[in-house]
C-alpha cells in the first residue's frame, strides 16, 4: 500500500513537472524572459541563458553598405558601463518582443507553429566614381522578405509559394489543397501559415 502511495506521489510529481515545462515554452506563453538565447533549444523552451542589460546598436545604410554588416548588433553593458558586442547567439528577448539573429536582429512578428519574421539586407553597392572618392548611389534602399521558423525543427524557410507547397502545407493535405485552389495564393503566403499554425500544434 504504501508503494501505491509512493508511485502515486511521484507520478503526481512528474505530471505537474511535464505542465509546468509545457507551459513555460515560448509557445504557449506570453511572457517571455528577458535575456539572451545562446540556441533555438533555449529559446523554444523560453529559458536565456544570458541575461544583464541589454542595448542594440543600429547601422546606418551607408555603413551596412560598405562594411558588409547586419544593420544592427545585440551588446551587452557590464557592471561599469562599459558595452561589448555579442557574438555567437540565436537571439534575444527584451521582456515583451523575441528577435531572431538573422542578418541582424529580426521581429518575430508571429509565434506559432511556424513563426514569421521580416528580414531587411542593403541591396545597393558602393560605387567608385571617376573622381576616385567612394559615394554611394543615393539610400541604400532595405530589400525586405517573409522568412518562417518552424518551432520543431529549428529550420529556416524563405516564404515562397514553392515552399508552402513543397514543405509547410503537406502536413495539412486539406489545408494544402485549398491553397492550392486559391487562385491568389501568392498574394495571401502569410494568410496562410497564420491558417496553418490555427489548425495545427506542434509536438516535441
Amino acid at each position: 500500500m504504501r508503494q501505491l502511495a509512493l508511485l502515486f506521489v511521484l507520478c503526481t510529481a512528474i505530471v505537474h513537472y511535464t505542465s509546468a515545462q509545457v507551459g513555460n515554452t515560448v509557445y504557449d506563453t506570453h511572457q517571455y524572459k528577458k535575456g539572451i538565447y545562446k540556441t533555438f533549444q533555449e529559446f523554444r523552451a523560453n529559458t536565456p541563458s544570458i541575461t544583464g542589460n541589454l542595448v542594440v546598436k543600429n547601422k546606418t545604410p551607408a555603413a551596412q553598405v560598405y562594411l558588409l554588416s547586419a544593420p544592427n548588433e545585440l551588446r551587452i553593458v557590464d557592471s561599469t558601463g562599459k558595452e561589448q558586442k555579442v557574438k555567437k547567439f540565436w537571439g534575444y528577448s527584451d521582456g515583451t518582443t523575441i528577435y531572431i539573429k538573422d542578418n541582424g536582429l529580426n521581429k518575430l512578428e508571429e509565434i506559432g507553429y511556424y513563426c514569421i519574421y521580416r528580414i531587411s539586407a542593403i541591396t545597393s553597392v558602393p560605387v567608385n566614381r571617376a573622381t576616385g572618392g567612394m559615394v554611394f548611389e543615393n539610400t541604400p534602399p532595405p530589400a525586405a522578405d517573409k522568412r518562417v521558423l518552424n518551432l520543431v525543427t529549428g529550420d529556416v524557410y524563405d516564404l515562397t509559394l514553392f515552399n508552402l507547397r513543397r514543405y509547410i502545407l503537406p502536413q495539412d493535405t486539406a489545408l494544402l489543397r485549398e491553397f492550392n485552389d486559391d487562385k491568389q495564393n501568392k498574394t495571401r503566403l502569410v494568410y496562410y501559415v497564420q491558417k496553418f499554425n490555427q489548425r495545427n500544434t506542434p509536438n516535441w
